[in-house]
């Protein structure tokens, strides 16, 4: 069968604290995973970038005064390096939960700006968007500002819905959910673009939902809002894949087979059941699918390079972070949509024992139906 259109997923970045200072630095585990992903499968026609791209600037009941020049340096920087993964600079960006609490009251020099504002970059890479294809949310501490809650474009053919988070759930806080509003335009969306449920399409969004880690605990992470309607939004829609990030570190990584990072979700919204070491979906009976993007920063300090930026971090002397320097324990995600399957790739960029660039792990396949 046909390929239609390869696609890379890279989450949770947590550029943080030295690292936002002027000039900034790009953390290094997405530059690798960056420059991996290319060498192994080519060009993208997609890339996806998930979210909690700034955090802890130093401390996240500190965190807004991130100066606007040093935003969109790093905003700058971002996008240059996963542009250059693509076949034509499409880039699409969804907010994490980190993303709003920094910068959005501004600072004595600066105006108020929106952290979240990626949207010039969608707009010049794949078309400025209709308003029947965006859904515009404002925020009650920042009504100059506009955010997109819900977007929708077109690749190839196929179909990718951005959900983003309600700012006022997550400005200046480590919280933040999805809107009812927002969840209700992407089920109206997925009804307009699918309306047999036979189509794949892709919801892309930050928060993830119910979850396995690797050590085959279920993990339900989605505990704020409305989840009964987010799990609604999915149902009728068979090939229906949400990709997500949030959950990343050392219990959400996946070793010898990409399998764990899928997860299929039956009619009552409850798992199937873990995929862990299974190849493909046949002989599954379930009404969509949930699938891990992995995540580019660990926690712990063991799995971090002895090469930690000393900066300022928001603070009056210099000091060390250790959380700013190279991951060696940092995965993303790969997709191959072909006319009757998705492929699934998980891929390693760190230098960790089990797992290594070198290892190479089991693809995980969904045939349509």
């Amino acid at each position: 069968m046909k390929k239609i259109l390869t696609g890379f997923g890279f989450t949770d970045i947590h550029n943080q604290q030295s690292m936002l200072d002027y000039p900034t630095t790009l953390r290094a585990s997405l530059v690798k995973a960056v420059r991996l992903a290319s060498e192994e499968f080519g060009c993208t026609d997609i890339a996806i970038v998930g979210g909690d791209n700034v955090s802890d600037y130093p401390y996240w009941n500190k965190s807004c005064a991130l100066p606007k020049k040093n935003f969109l340096d790093i905003k700058k920087k971002l996008h240059r390096c996963v542009s250059e993964c693509t076949a034509d600079g499409k880039v699409l960006y969804v907010t994490g939960n980190n993303d709003m609490i920094l910068g959005d009251i501004g600072t004595e020099e600066n105006e108020p700006y929106n952290t979240t504002a990626f949207y010039d970059l969608m707009d010049a890479s794949f078309g400025t968007l209709p308003d029947s294809e965006r859904l515009v949310l404002t925020c009650e501490k920042k009504p100059r500002e506009y955010y997109l809650g819900a977007f929708h474009y077109t690749v190839n053919g196929i179909d990718f819905i951005g959900i983003n988070i309600d700012p006022d759930t997550a400005f200046d806080s480590h919280e933040g959910y999805y809107n009812d509003k927002t969840m209700l335009w992407v089920k109206n969306k997925l009804d307009e673009v699918d309306p047999r449920g036979t189509n794949p399409v892709f919801v892309i969004g930050h928060l993830s939902a119910i979850y396995y880690y690797n050590d085959g605990t279920l993990k339900e992470t989605m505990i704020n809002g409305n989840t009964s309607l987010f799990y609604e939004m999915f149902k009728g829609h068979r090939n229906a894949f949400y990709l997500y990030g949030h959950v990343h570190g050392e219990k959400a990584c996946y070793r010898d087979h990409s399998s764990g990072a899928v997860l299929h979700i039956d009619e009552n919204g409850a798992p199937l059941g873990s995929n862990l070491n299974q190849t493909d979906s046949r002989g599954k009976d379930y009404a969509y699918s949930l699938v891990h993007m992995g995540g580019l920063r660990p926690f712990a300090r063991r799995y971090f390079k002895d090469d930690g930026l000393t900066g300022f971090g928001g603070k009056k002397e210099k000091e060390y972070h250790p959380g700013t320097a190279t991951p060696t324990l940092a995965q993303y995600l790969v997709f191959e949509v072909y006319e009757d399957r998705v492929v699934f790739y998980i891929r390693n960029a760190g230098e960790c024992e089990g797992y290594d660039v070198s290892d190479k792990l089991k693809e995980y396949t969904v045939y349509f139906s």
